[in-house]
């Protein structure tokens, strides 16, 4: 058979043929791992499907005190408390079909009077509308006792106009458009939440927790209990931090450097698996957000249950799709509350102490989250010579150097074509058989030839320099 000789010449090897040398190189290259940053993956805004309500739940929720500032939507079943506001300051931009107003609560279950406060009021405020699933056990009355046309109530089937608990709107909407309404896919909706919430898990941390000192801490995965912790934040990506439920609860004042925007917010992914997804989360106080509670986001992606006896204002959109959240902590929530089921405040007529939990603040998450990956290693050529039964490599042929001028007397003596000094040829050995020999001495004698001619150019070109051609 006959060998297959693969040479390459590089550009670089045209003048130094040119030159009188010979260089035959072949054979692959090897990588070596240089960091390159892949695209980014974009995941859109996580609550987007949320129709502007800012509270959604996928099941039940109790609302016991004391107001949402902007509308919201129920999956589940509604009970609520002794005094409650929806849509303080706005009803919301979701209106459904043939409506001129925005609802402004939306429920997908019942509305279960028999297990709310008995002298419970919901009221729904800014002219929002309101829509229920299921209108078993419940009815809306537009007109009073007397057959006039009033605001809208909702309350037990059977009780009068005014009866409680009942939920009050204020503005005329036809009873019979209040229910039965489908208007939102909540499971369907939430199995995309959760589907979010674990890509936003996945997202690499870039973000590095400073002391109060405004040091990187030297162990960034250890917050001491009571600690006073900085962040600055790119400008240029979405910032992402990981925190444990541990890390989290030992923070104690939590102070941004400089804040989030739209195209750069910070998304807080917590970890509550050692707490077996059932997380007590002592908020820390916050400091330079700003307004910017719109671009900040709480991800519990693990978690199960999460309560909030105590603590500070909750900055930001509070983000678990499959997590009870239990408010029970007077201070305010600056965002939305995306959660599996709500339980707000608590009273005694639902079996806990009375407690006042704190206002939901409207202030949509409009930041727009992208997983910015870890770099890839890249290839970066690197030649290594290898010998294969089709593929060799040639070592180069060293290049031509003048002889050491002598002494002489009479007539000068012509230097044979040497090349004092230069190595000797060393590289792998082949077979010297068949065609192996014969590509060999083919190759050879082309390299001797150019040697031999390059030689001689450089030795008559010294001996006329030195005067001595005749």
């Amino acid at each position: 058979m006959t060998k297959v000789i693969r040479t390459a010449i590089p550009v670089a090897a045209t003048c130094a043929v040119c030159a009188g040398g010979l260089l035959l190189t072949a054979g692959p290259v090897n990588s070596a791992p240089v960091a390159a940053p892949r695209a980014a993956v974009s995941l859109g805004n996580p609550v987007a499907g949320n129709n502007s309500f800012g509270v959604v739940t996928e099941e039940d929720a109790y609302l016991g005190s004391t107001e949402s500032e902007g509308p919201v939507a129920v999956g589940g079943d509604l009970r609520f408390g002794a005094g409650y506001n929806v849509s303080l300051n706005t009803p919301g931009t979701f209106t459904a079909p043939g409506d001129s107003r925005p609802t402004a609560l939306l429920v997908g279950g019942q509305v279960r009077y028999d297990e709310s406060d008995p002298a419970g009021v919901l009221k729904v405020l800014q002219n929002g509308y309101v829509k229920i699933g299921d209108m078993t056990g419940g009815h809306a009355l537009d007109t009073d006792s007397n057959g006039a046309s009033v605001n809208t109530h909702v309350d037990a089937a059977g009780d009068p106009y005014d009866a409680t608990p009942r939920i009050e709107l204020t503005t005329h909407e036809a009873a019979a458009k209040v229910g039965p309404a489908n208007l939102m896919d909540f499971p369907g909706l939430f199995s995309t939440y959760r589907d979010r919430a674990h890509a936003m898990a996945t997202c690499a941390n870039n973000v590095t927790l400073l002391d109060g000192n405004g040091d990187p801490l030297p162990d960034q995965t250890t917050i001491a209990p009571g600690s006073q912790i900085k962040l600055r934040l790119d400008p240029g990506r979405t910032n992402v931090l990981h925190l444990t439920g541990e890390m989290l609860d030992n923070i104690s004042t939590l102070t941004l450097l400089n804040q989030p925007t739209a195209a750069a917010p910070l998304v807080f992914v917590v970890d509550t698996d050692a707490e077996g997804g059932d997380y007590t989360w002592h908020a820390p106080t916050m400091a330079g957000v700003g307004n910017s509670q719109t671009h900040i986001l709480w991800d519990f992606p693990d978690a199960t249950r999460i309560t909030n006896p105590d603590g500070d204002e909750i900055e930001g959109t509070i983000y678990a799709p499959s997590a009870e959240f239990i408010d029970l902590d007077p201070s305010n929530i600056e965002g939305d509350v995306i959660v599996k089921s709500l339980v707000q405040g608590s009273t005694a007529a639902v079996g806990g102490n009375t407690t006042n939990a704190g206002e939901i603040h409207y202030h949509p998450f409009d930041g727009n989250v992208r997983c910015e990956d870890e770099p890839t290693p890249t290839p970066t050529p690197t030649p290594t010579p290898t010998k294969s039964s089709d593929d060799w490599t040639a070592t180069p042929t060293p290049t031509p150097t003048e002889p050491t001028p002598t002494g002489h007397t009479g007539t000068p003596t012509r230097p044979a074509p040497t090349r004092p000094g230069s190595p000797s040829p060393t590289g792998p050995g082949l077979a010297d058989t068949g065609a192996d020999r014969h590509a060999t001495q083919i190759l050879g004698g082309i390299a001797a030839a150019l040697v031999a001619t390059g030689t001689g150019i450089v030795a008559l070109t010294r001996l006329r320099r030195n005067g001595r051609h005749r």
